[in-house]
């Protein structure tokens, strides 16, 4: 099973080229084929845009996940998960990441926004799918702790998302999960103009087998997809 996370950066008022870039995200997903995707930052424009070029290229999945403030306005972003429609669903849900998840649009003390993971149960594993704040690290692992609370461990687990932490941050809360992260590897995942980082990540139970992790720095018609890289491993379940 091929599991993909990306970063989509918000397209918002100032940032631009929105729909080369979401073309260019149909283009890869024809070359790699996921069988799941955790995507992150989606807008509701660029959510309605996506599901019609998907069903343009004949790409079927389903769009699973409620956005962190239900306004879908410019800057109200979805954790969607996309998924192969011939992946049964048993449930899913959205959770806010903060002292009172069942309860949308709550966030910790000090967050600008309200922050969120999306959940689906399948009959053989739970998918999950989030983005950490990006400004207060204490919230950081505040929001992973209130993670660990809603992870269920009657299957097997994957997490995929942008986390705002490098691997030394996020150490912890994978070893107290029973967890490993399998994109050590592949180098920084996002980049600024002065700075490169490796935010985002793709977790799994560590008695689950994987091959291939690629960090995939693609382009199309010259231009990169986003502020992150497209990640992409095969999952052995």
């Amino acid at each position: 099973m091929k599991i993909m996370t990306f970063n989509m950066k918000n397209s918002g008022i100032f940032i631009g080229h929105w729909k080369q870039r979401t073309k260019g995200f149909v283009e890869l997903i024809k070359k790699e084929k996921p069988d799941i995707i955790g995507t992150q930052e989606m807008t509701y424009k660029v959510k309605k845009y996506l599901k019609n070029l998907l069903i343009e290229n004949k790409l079927f999945y389903t769009f699973v996940g409620e956005s962190r403030s239900r306004t879908n306005g410019i800057y109200d972003e979805y954790n969607c998960i996309l998924i192969n429609e011939k992946i049964n669903i048993l449930n899913a849900h959205t959770y806010s990441l903060s002292n009172t998840p069942l309860i949308p649009k709550t966030k910790f003390k000090g967050d600008p926004f309200p922050r969120i993971i999306t959940l689906i149960e399948t009959e053989k594993f739970y998918f999950y799918n989030t983005h950490l704040t990006h400004k207060i690290t204490k919230n950081k692992l505040l929001q992973l702790d209130c993670i660990a609370k809603l992870l269920k461990k009657d299957k097997p687990i994957i997490i995929t998302g942008d986390f705002n932490l490098g691997y030394n941050k996020l150490k912890k809360f994978i070893n107290s999960n029973n967890l490993k992260d399998i994109t050590l590897n592949i180098g920084k995942t996002y980049s600024t103009k002065r700075n490169l980082f490796h935010l985002d990540h793709i977790l799994i139970n560590k008695n689950i087998d994987y091959k291939n992790t690629i960090k995939h720095n693609y382009k199309y018609e010259k231009r990169y997809l986003s502020d992150h890289y497209p990640i992409t491993s095969e999952i052995l379940l």
